[in-house]
């Protein structure tokens, strides 16, 4: 959810920051880890986001209060009860990663399409830490944390639901919540090192975009630059299909973005994009 305005928490003072007062070299150098939601009382942490449609949003892992206007329950997590800490859970990459493959096949069956893919050759994925037969780990130590959050793929429990929806049916329940969007490419603008993606169904279009938190996330450097790519390919075919996991934003009234913060929760025609990068980069130079 975009938020306009932010507390700025020194030592010695609280001011309002304006969304229109920040840039991105301000918020490096001067605010970053210091500003707060602007409703009273409200310890979320809340994180710059640079672009076209500049705000703030709701740091990583942060909550607001439960009085706050600005809370929302994810639909991306659950929490999980029954140990000595309340943990929070987050819906695996292999979940995700399965999900956006049946999204996929189901959509170019149920449109009868059948797109002009480019040929990648798939490797395939070994498990670098199998369990032992039997093997029992004590999760209350095991368990992969990430500031009290745990991977759903690591746990016995399972998370909330992945509701995948075309464009067009993305509704106002729909805001905050993770969903898988599926839909066609129509447009693609290139900013800087990512780009803004607007993807239609039955002429219901929104717009995909990456944020601050995308660029800064480690696990993306190597998708980072890449978007050309699809740029390139949307020249080339007649239809490129996309399938996407993220945030539900409302951009504007009845209009919705998708926020998306991982490079592998999006898939061109089924592939990933720093694979269709690749092969396209070695085509040009053969």
């Amino acid at each position: 959810m975009r938020i306009p305005t932010a507390r700025y928490i020194t030592e010695d003072d609280i001011k309002i920051v304006k969304i229109k007062e920040i840039t991105k070299k301000k918020y490096e150098a001067v605010f970053k880890g210091k500003l707060y939601c602007p409703t009273e009382n409200c310890t979320a942490k809340l994180s710059y986001c640079g672009g076209r449609k500049a705000h703030y949003k709701t740091w990583r892992f942060s909550h607001h209060s439960s009085d706050c206007k600005y809370q929302l329950d994810r639909s991306g997590s659950r929490f999980v009860t029954g140990f000595k800490e309340t943990v929070k859970m987050n819906i695996s990459h292999k979940r995700k990663y399965d999900a956006l493959t049946r999204a996929y096949k189901t959509m170019i069956r149920a449109e009868n399409i059948e797109p002009d893919n480019i040929q990648l050759k798939q490797k395939e994925a070994k498990n670098r830490s199998p369990k032992k037969a039997g093997e029992q780990k004590d999760q209350s130590i095991q368990l992969k944390l990430f500031g009290g959050q745990i991977e759903e793929g690591h746990a016995h429990f399972k998370g909330k639901k992945l509701l995948s929806k075309f464009v067009d049916g993305v509704s106002l329940s729909d805001i905050g919540q993770v969903r898988l969007i599926k839909g066609f490419i129509k447009d693609i603008e290139l900013i800087d090192s990512v780009a803004e993606i607007t993807i239609v169904h039955h002429d219901q279009e929104m717009k995909v975009v990456f944020d601050e938190e995308f660029k800064n996330e480690t696990l993306n450097k190597s998708y980072l630059d890449k978007f050309w790519s699809i740029k390139d390919l949307l020249s080339i075919q007649r239809v490129v299909v996309f399938n996407g996991v993220g945030e539900i934003r409302e951009e504007k009234k009845d209009c919705y973005e998708l926020v998306v913060t991982l490079g592998s929760d999006i898939r061109f025609n089924g592939e990933d994009l720093y694979n269709i990068a690749r092969v396209m980069k070695l085509a040009v130079t053969i």
